[in-house]
């Protein structure tokens, strides 16, 4: 796993490093099981807070993306067929959202949209 942050990103540290997980587990990169590098390790090669790498652990535990276990560390937690749709759904959908919400200020229409988002799609295969 390879972990980076941006610092000059909008998007808080911890939020970075939870997404880079959670897209990882998504994609089955990361498989149920797997151990996840120690908070301490990942402070220092990053250079940021423990804190800042343990509120990414935290709240990927907390939406049942890892586990704990006392005295061996975080691992990858297993997560159904079903949960694992759901929540790449989820992801997509709030990316399309803030797409039609930009398009619509911008006054692009449904079928402009529709042909920009084909050819993107295509030109990136």
């Amino acid at each position: 796993m390879r972990l980076s942050v941006n610092p000059n990103d909008k998007t808080p540290i911890y939020r970075q490093l939870y997404d880079q997980i959670a897209a990882e587990v998504l994609s089955g990169l990361l498989k149920p099981g797997e151990p996840l590098p120690p908070i301490r390790t990942v402070s220092r090669e990053l250079g940021v807070s423990m804190i800042t790498v343990r509120s990414a652990w935290d709240a990927l535990e907390r939406d049942g993306f890892l586990v704990t276990r006392t005295g061996s560390g975080c691992f990858v937690a297993p997560i159904s067929e079903a949960r694992r749709q759901s929540k790449v759904n989820e992801k997509l959908l709030g990316s399309i959202d803030e797409t039609i919400s930009a398009a619509k200020s911008l006054g692009i229409s449904e079928d402009e949209l529709c042909q920009m988002i084909a050819e993107r799609y295509h030109s990136q295969r």
